[in-house]
């Protein structure tokens, strides 16, 4: 297994050079052997380093490091060590933010993980996905690693997105599409449906298992013609924790918090160009403060990211 995956697994330029130049605070002996070891190919040694020198590493670096932990454990030869770095490399997607230039690099690394593992139409979502979040110094590791995954996905798709590789002003509306996302995904958004205040009302509840609740305008006109009188709308603060592109991440994300008694949903925002965006919120909560507070107490400590929003929602 592990010698597969060496022969087509893209490590990025970045990261190569972080690996001989990034300042960490842990003892540089400690990162030395690591270092030294993953050159070298002694997998299970450099695997055991980079968990040791990961977890004091300070936040400009800390995701990296634990990059090169997921790719050496993916090449010890050891089913249980390939599981857990697919895991952790899910943490680190989940935990990292799009705009930042190692989720490009995580998301092709899942690419890869996805192609060794035959489920080639996933591996096309990530890399697009990654595509999608690049930035101009990553072009030449997405070409490659491109030229693995059209090799086994048939996806348009994958096919335009790679395409758009060697075109600047391609790239650089892709850029564009992609903060407009953005710019969506943080503006107060309308929940479709009657449906999700239910699940969000009482706090006590946020146990329940997270649902997708989408209505399309025909069906909101019915529900109109239908209601005695028009559904009133109140405003409540919510934490905006994610908007993906891919389902399965949102899907993660909240099954991961969920884990941790923090209770999410998931909204549905189709964009004028047909692209759909799922957006991960918990709450609501009686002012911003409160939302505020909860995420200091709740989120934070595992590294994820929060935006207090005052979302409109049905009566």
């Amino acid at each position: 297994m592990a010698k597969y995956f060496i022969r087509n697994l893209v490590i990025t330029g970045a990261l190569s050079a972080f690996l001989t130049t990034a300042s960490f605070a842990q003892p540089a002996q400690t990162l030395a052997s690591a270092q030294k070891a993953y050159v070298n190919g002694n997998w299970k040694e450099a695997a055991a380093a980079y968990e040791v020198v990961c977890p004091a590493q300070p936040d400009s670096t800390r995701t990296e490091c634990f990059l090169w932990n997921i790719l050496a454990l993916s090449q010890t030869g050891v089913t249980a060590d390939f599981s857990k770095a697919g895991k952790r490399l899910d943490s680190l997607i989940e935990k990292t933010n799009p705009q930042k230039a190692i989720y490009a690099d995580l998301m092709m690394t899942k690419a890869q993980f996805q192609l060794y593992l035959g489920r080639y139409n996933k591996a096309a979502e990530s890399l697009v996905h990654a595509i999608e979040t690049s930035q101009p110094h990553q072009v030449t590791v997405l070409q490659k690693v491109c030229a693995a995954v059209q090799d086994r996905a048939h996806s348009e798709e994958l096919n335009a997105a790679c395409k758009d590789l060697g075109n600047p002003e391609a790239l650089k509306a892709r850029a564009e599409q992609a903060a407009k996302k953005e710019q969506i995904a943080n503006a107060e958004q309308k929940p479709q449906t009657a449906e999700l205040p239910k699940e969000q009302a009482n706090p006590a509840q946020q146990n329940s298992t997270p649902s997708i609740s989408v209505q399309s305008t025909n069906q909101a006109a019915q529900q109109t013609a239908i209601e005695a009188k028009p559904a009133e709308e109140k405003s409540a603060w919510q934490l905006q924790l994610g908007a993906f592109g891919v389902k399965s991440n949102a899907d993660l994300l909240v099954d991961n918090l969920k884990k941790r008694n923090i209770s999410c949903t998931i909204t549905q925002n189709t964009l004028e160009s047909g692209k759909v965006l799922y957006i991960v919120r918990t709450g609501p909560f009686d002012t911003k403060e409160n939302a505020v507070d909860y995420g200091a107490k709740k989120l934070a400590p595992l590294n994820v990211e929060f935006r207090p929003m005052l979302v409109k929602q049905a009566l």
